[in-house]
Formats: structure tokens, C-alpha cells, sequence
């Protein structure tokens, strides 16, 4: 298997940044660390899910609110100010190495966050004595915060805090910090720090846990937290990979997929626009869930990556936000059901809040959609895996609550649903008259109606598999029926889709009803799917801020040339990618760390219509392979490409009815039993069993 590793030759410029900064990163999916400073004056940024300033009111502009740095360590290197920089990110084994050399002397410093605790394990070795060494743990103050450093015996801490009678919640947090081991010999030493995390949402105890923990930790505890570290990361990858002629493009499959991973597996605090990757305070739009897309973004190629664990956290602010939405509906619109505004976070915390602003000085942007967006994921989870369980326990309820919203809001008028004052872009506070021509008043956007559409299909589905509120059914189905995928109009000689009533300009955000909601489909719906197409052709936005995510994925689907796709991921990297791997535009920072996942995966394995497609976007004669991707119906693929043929097998988890395209003349499927049927036709559909292994391949 090929290393995946991102080298970094300068240090970072852009720290502290209100954005995504500049620097090397890592993290275990609750605890991260972002490289910033100097040769010799190295700064490392610690930063925690759960660590919020849970400010929602917006003064004089000033977002100050959202995730903050909990903490900051020193590491000081007088010696090493003119040495060669360079840091090395390991994907694969989760860690940073920043190796500084001048003159035939330097150091090395190793910085690991340990997947199965909050502890970081910094090991650095240095020539010795030419290299003096020391570390510390510097204030972070301003914003309000309560900032506290000390001691006790050999354990340097420090807290940050936030709390106020005005915040949702409190928040608390320390770093405690010591040295483990410090051995010299042949003209070298290595020292060993370990600091661990703690916060008042893990224990009202953090500070005395953290302390208590890392005196307790010796040599041995060390090492064995990195052994651990190394197999959980192994067993992560495991899961799914693949492996591409195109070494850049591989590269950064894992890349966007570890940015994720090493900050999305805090269960009731999952990760915001920047993710935890936060270097200030003031992250922009308060680094929160933004709902019309942000928020849902980073986790939409999580299903099809098989990591389905690191969507574990993604239903917790609706859940915990669903009593507000509840009542924003019956005050705001005198209905029931849920209705969500654009930014929310964790724990019930609404964070955008501007009094004497339109919409009761809440932040809805003229958007119905949120709560109908929220349920993406959901989507791609519940057909990805057909887990009864984790829908009745993480999202049936919430998704109940949006649906009863839609039952209530829709106008039936002329045999149709009507979807009447939600707007398809945004129109917020700030917004004039002619911001748009219809302002508030937009009637039946595109992205409205294909929400409303997959979320009652949705609905019958979960209802029908776990027995509950089958009474509904009839109404949703109803809904279904009666309201349209799309309107069209004439655009340069071609059919387009229209974005909302009356308009005849094309907007951008309508394509995203076929990705990622799945409105649209090459067999499902083929007229729309040529209009899809011209549409998408004739607005190219391929390099977009707010479209990466879901412009490339979509392009697969619309089957584009993949050399053409391809070709414009890497003009993207060139252009937009930080040295960590992930992408900078002007916007939203975490969610881009999805588009070339999710466009590759949809490159390379296809079933959003429940019919698989085995390499359906790719340049046959260019072999490549995939393990573990996961398609509608519950089943893993595995599946090679090689000289022109594709073998693959499928694992069914569920037992679901099986349908596949066949890819190519002379295939053939041979079920678990032994039975060979030749695909022949388009589509071959079988019944499977759970546990079940089919394999396809060329006879």
C-alpha cells in the first residue's frame, strides 16, 4: 500500500486565523492540534469539540461566539531560528513530524493525539548540546475569558473558560502538561511530554482528572497509548480505501477523509464549519452548524466511505435543538411540526441571534428548507445501511418533527403541493429590496421541493421498517405524488431547471436536488436527467466555494468525462488547497474536505437509484480498485479494475433485494450458494441473504 503523507516546507502564515489557518493538523476525532510558530518558536494549538463559547446574540456584528482554541503549548528552540523546515503529516498513522536541521545539527519533533484518549504525546528528539529545549503553556486571553496557568509538582496546567449568565452553557477546559522521560546519549536527547484535555462537559472533575491522569502516566502508558493509536488508525483505514493511477488524487481521498476523522467523534458535540481546527476566537458565522448545507456537507461521503461511526454525532443538535424548532413553528407560524433556523449548536444553542432584525431577529435567511436539509444524511445513512436501530435511537424522532412542519406549511392548490415565502438562496438581515426579485416572497424552489420529496419517501420507508406511525403514511405518500421534481425553461437553446417560480436565470443551488438529495436520476427520472445535465453544463461554477462538495459529485452522476472531472479536482488543489490537505475558498472550510471522496466514490461505485454501477465514471483502461465503499441496500464492495476487466464481490449486510448494471459483455454474478447468472440484460436483480457474499466478474 502506498504511504499517504503531506510534506510542508514553510511554517504556517495564516495563524491565528478567524478561518482555517495554515498549519499541519491532526486530532482524534474530539481532541486536535494545529502546527503554527516558528523554527524556533513552535506553537501548537489544542483544540476540543466540545469546547464552546455558547454566545448566540450577535453585537455590533461581532460574531464572538462559537468554538475557540482551548489551548496553546510552546515549544522554544533558540538555536534552530535559521534551520530547514520541514513537517511531514501522516495520513495513515495520524501524526506530525517537524524535522528542523542547520548545519549538521537540529531536532525533531513528533506530535501525536492518541485515538483512544485526550492525551498528546509530544517526543522530541535534539542534538545535544548544541540544541537548548523548553516548553510551556502560554494564556490565551481576551473574548471574556476566565484564563488560570499553574502547578502542581511536575504538572503545568492551564484553563480557559467561559461563563456568564448570558451563555447557554458554561464551558471549561485544561491542558495539563508534563514530562515524561528525558534520556541523553551519543550526543542526542529525547524528551517526552504528554498533555492531556479535559473539560467541564466531560467531568464537573477536569481538573483533577487531568492532572491526576497524566502524573499517573509513565514510559510504558505512553507507549502503550501510541500502540493503540496505531491500531485504532489501522483498523480505521481498513474499513474502506482505494487505490489510484493518480497518485494526487489517492493522496487527498484519505486526506479529506482524516481532516473529518480527527475531529467527528464527540458524540454530542460534533464538529462546525471549521471543524475544532480553531486558532481565534470569532470563528466566522460563529464556526456553527449553518444547516442550508455547511453543516451537513462534511458527512455526506461518509456513508459510501463505510464510516458510518463518524456519523454517530451528527444528529445530536437537532435532537437537542428540536424543543426550540418546535416552538419557532407555532410562534414564528403558527404550525406545528419543526422549524429550524440557519445556525444552531450544540446543546440547544441557537447562534445567531440579532434582535430587531426581519424574521423576529432570528437568523432563517428566508429559508423553510433547514430542518428538510438536516435530514441528507439520515438519508444516505438509513439506505446505506438499513440500521433500524440507530434510526429509532439518533434520528426517526427529529425527522418525525420536520415532516409534521411539511404536512402543515405545504399549500395543495391545483392538484400540486405549493411551497409558498422560502427562498432557494439565501436572503438574510442585510438584504435590501432588490437582493432578489422576490425577496421573501419566493414561491416552490427547487431544493424546497426535492427536501419535501426525499423526506417523505424517507418517512414511508423508516415508518414501514420500524412499525411506527404507519397512520401517516397515507398523507406522505400523498405529498409525494402531488408535488413536482422541477419546473423547466428554455436557457441558450436548452431545457434548464428553473430555480423557484417566475425565475428564468440559472441558479446554481438548484443542481444540488440531484446531489446530494437524489431528486434526480439516469434511470429514475431520464428527462430530468438530461436537463440536470444541461443545466450543470451550461452553469460552470468548478471552481466554487460553496459548491465544491456537491458540483463534482454531481458531475459524476451526470457522467462527465472523468478526465474532465479529474482534470478540474487538480486545478482545485492547485489553487485552493492548504498544506494540511484541506481547502480554503472564501467560505466554509470542513465541508470541502468532502468533495473528492464523494466524487471519487461516485467515480468508482454508484447506487443512488438502488441500482449498483461498478465503475460507472472511470477511464476503463486506467486500472484502479476500491475495498470496502458501501452502496444503497446495505452492501460493502470490493472491486478491481484491471487491463479493461472488473472483478468485484459484495457483502450484503441485510439480506436486501440485490439490482446491478451490468459492466460490460460477459459478465457474470455467482450468489453465495454457488449460483452463476449471466448478466445479460441492463439490470439483474437477485434476493439476497444477510451475510451473503456475491461475486461479479468476467467469464
Amino acid at each position: 500500500m502506498k504511504e499517504h503523507i503531506l510534506t510542508i516546507r514553510e511554517p504556517a502564515k495564516a495563524v491565528p486565523s478567524n478561518k482555517l489557518s495554515d498549519g499541519a493538523i491532526t486530532g482524534n476525532g474530539d481532541v486536535t492540534a494545529v502546527l503554527a510558530g516558528s523554527a524556533d518558536r513552535v506553537h501548537i494549538y489544542i483544540g476540543k469539540a466540545d469546547f464552546w463559547k455558547a454566545d448566540g446574540v450577535v453585537e455590533k456584528g461581532k460574531l464572538l461566539g462559537g468554538p475557540v482554541p482551548l489551548g496553546l503549548v510552546e515549544i522554544l528552540l533558540p538555536h534552530l531560528a535559521y534551520a530547514d523546515y520541514k513537517v511531514e503529516q501522516n495520513i495513515d498513522k495520524a501524526y506530525i513530524k517537524l524535522d528542523l536541521t542547520e548545519r549538521g545539527f537540529g531536532a525533531s519533533l513528533k506530535i501525536t493525539a492518541c485515538a483512544e484518549e485526550n492525551t498528546f504525546i509530544f517526543e522530541l528528539d535534539r542534538s545535544h548540546p548544541m540544541v537548548s529545549a523548553s516548553i510551556s503553556l502560554l494564556p490565551l486571553e481576551g473574548n471574556d475569558a476566565i484564563v488560570d496557568l499553574g502547578s502542581e509538582q511536575d504538572v503545568s496546567y492551564s484553563i480557559r473558560g467561559f461563563d456568564a449568565p448570558e451563555l447557554r452553557f458554561p464551558s471549561y477546559g485544561i491542558c495539563a502538561l508534563r514530562q515524561i522521560s528525558r534520556t541523553v546519549g551519543d550526543g542526542k536527547e529525547r524528551i517526552v511530554w504528554a498533555l492531556t484535555v479535559r473539560t467541564n462537559h466531560d467531568t464537573a472533575a477536569y481538573k483533577r482528572q487531568a492532572i491526576e491522569y497524566v502524573r499517573d502516566l509513565d514510559g510504558r502508558a505512553c507507549d502503550k497509548l501510541l500502540k493503540d493509536h496505531a491500531a485504532w488508525w489501522q483498523r480505521f483505514w481498513a474499513k474502506s480505501g482505494v487505490e489510484l493511477p493518480d497518485e494526487q488524487l489517492e493522496l487527498y481521498w484519505y486526506a479529506s477523509l482524516y481532516a473529518i476523522a480527527c475531529c467527528a467523534r464527540n458524540k454530542k458535540f460534533p464538529p462546525g464549519i471549521w471543524g475544532t481546527y480553531c486558532t481565534a476566537d470569532g470563528m466566522r458565522w460563529s464556526g456553527d452548524y449553518h444547516l442550508n448545507y455547511n453543516y451537513e456537507a462534511p458527512f455526506y461521503a461518509l456513508t459510501s466511505c463505510n464510516h458510518t461511526e463518524l456519523i454517530e454525532c451528527y444528529c445530536a443538535p437537532f435532537n437537542d435543538f428540536l424543543p426550540t424548532a418546535r416552538r419557532f413553528a407555532k410562534e414564528f407560524l403558527g404550525i406545528d411540526g419543526a422549524y429550524f433556523p440557519v445556525g444552531i449548536g450544540p446543546l440547544g444553542l441557537e447562534t445567531d441571534q440579532r434582535p430587531g432584525t426581519k424574521e423576529n431577529g432570528h437568523l432563517f435567511l428566508g429559508q423553510k428548507s433547514n430542518g428538510a436539509y438536516a435530514a441528507v444524511i439520515p438519508m444516505m445513512h438509513w439506505y446505506g445501511t438499513r440500521d433500524t436501530e440507530f434510526a429509532k435511537r439518533e434520528y426517526y424522532g427529529f425527522l418525525l418533527s420536520v415532516a409534521e412542519f411539511w404536512e402543515n406549511y405545504l399549500v395543495f392548490e391545483n392538484g400540486k403541493y405549493q411551497i409558498y415565502n422560502d427562498c432557494l438562496n439565501e436572503v438574510g438581515w442585510w438584504a435590501g429590496p432588490d437582493h432578489m426579485p422576490h425577496g421573501h416572497d419566493e414561491k416552490n424552489p427547487i431544493v424546497s421541493r426535492n427536501l419535501v420529496r426525499m423526506l417523505m419517501k424517507l418517512m414511508i420507508d423508516l415508518s414501514l421498517a420500524l412499525g411506527e406511525n404507519t397512520d401517516k403514511i397515507p398523507k406522505w405518500q400523498h405529498i409525494l405524488d402531488h408535488t413536482p421534481i422541477a419546473d423547466t425553461f428554455l436557457h441558450e437553446g436548452e431545457t434548464v431547471l428553473r430555480g423557484v417560480d417566475g425565475c428564468e436565470v440559472i441558479r446554481e443551488v438548484s443542481l444540488e436536488a440531484m446531489y446530494p438529495i437524489g431528486g434526480i436520476g439516469k434511470y429514475t427520472t431520464p428527462e430530468m436527467y438530461e436537463v440536470a445535465k444541461n443545466t450543470h453544463k451550461q452553469y460552470q461554477i468548478w471552481e466554487s466555494g460553496n459548491r465544491f462538495c456537491s458540483y463534482y459529485p454531481m458531475a459524476a452522476r451526470l457522467e462527465y468525462p472523468p478526465e474532465e472531472i479529474i482534470a478540474h479536482i487538480h486545478e482545485n488543489i492547485e489553487k485552493y488547497a492548504l498544506p494540511s490537505g484541506m481547502f480554503r475558498f472564501g467560505g466554509g472550510g470542513l465541508e470541502n474536505s468532502t468533495a473528492i471522496p464523494a466524487t471519487v466514490n461516485e467515480m468508482l461505485l454508484q447506487s443512488y437509484e438502488d441500482i449498483i454501477r461498478l465503475f460507472p465514471v472511470w477511464d476503463r483502461n486506467k486500472d484502479a480498485s476500491f475495498h470496502g465503499l458501501r452502496a444503497n441496500g446495505a452492501f460493502v464492495v470490493d472491486a478491481t479494475l484491471k487491463g479493461g476487466k472488473i472483478r468485484a464481490e459484495l457483502l450484503s449486510e441485510q439480506g436486501k433485494t440485490l439490482t446491478v448494471e451490468a459492466p460490460g459483455v460477459g459478465y457474470v454474478l455467482l450468489t453465495g450458494d454457488g449460483k452463476e447468472l449471466p448478466l445479460t440484460e441492463k439490470f439483474t436483480t437477485v434476493d439476497t441473504k444477510k451475510g451473503e457474499r456475491i461475486k461479479i466478474f468476467a467469464k
